[in-house]
């Protein structure tokens, strides 16, 4: 395209989009009038019914449980098949093995327990299917699960 026909071109758009309001003026000011006026009719929202505040408590005792696993997880469920820290792996079970040794009789070994991956992995995703529960509770919010995404949408009303 020559630079006379694109500088045609952009004046012409220009000169349009520039006159669209002035043509337009009056409708848009009635528009948005009567979108006010609809906003003020419109009656309020209807309070959280039984349902959602079931919803709510059953998400929030979820989200608990997952806590609590997760909690329990890394430190009263440890397990011997990891290691906790920088300590190599199999560091647990040679302390124990040096037990039979009477210099080594009153090693600790817990400390090199390692957490238990499933109560946590489980404890935090019981965690978030409860958080998400909660938040679909309310009469504002919604949570959508879909392949591969998770969409969580807010709703304000003014």
């Amino acid at each position: 395209m020559r630079p006379a026909a694109r500088h045609a071109v952009s004046l012409l758009l220009v000169t349009g989009l520039l006159s669209s309001p002035v043509i337009a003026g009056p409708s848009i000011n009635e528009s948005a009038t009567r979108a006010a006026r609809a906003a003020a009719d419109r009656q309020p929202q209807a309070p959280i019914t039984q349902r959602q505040r079931g919803r709510f408590f059953t998400g929030a005792s979820i989200a608990a449980a997952g806590g609590a696993a997760i909690i329990l997880g890394t430190t009263a469920f440890r397990t011997e098949d990891s290691t906790s820290g920088n300590a190599p792996a199999g560091a647990y079970q040679s302390c124990v093995a040096l037990k039979t040794n009477p210099v080594y009789t009153g090693n600790d070994c817990d400390p090199l327990k390692g957490p238990n991956k499933a109560a946590v992995i489980g404890g935090a995703i019981a965690a978030a299917g409860g958080v998400a529960l909660m938040m679909s509770a309310t009469a504002h919010d919604s949570v959508t699960f879909g392949p591969g995404r998770l969409v969580y949408r807010h709703r304000f009303s003014f």
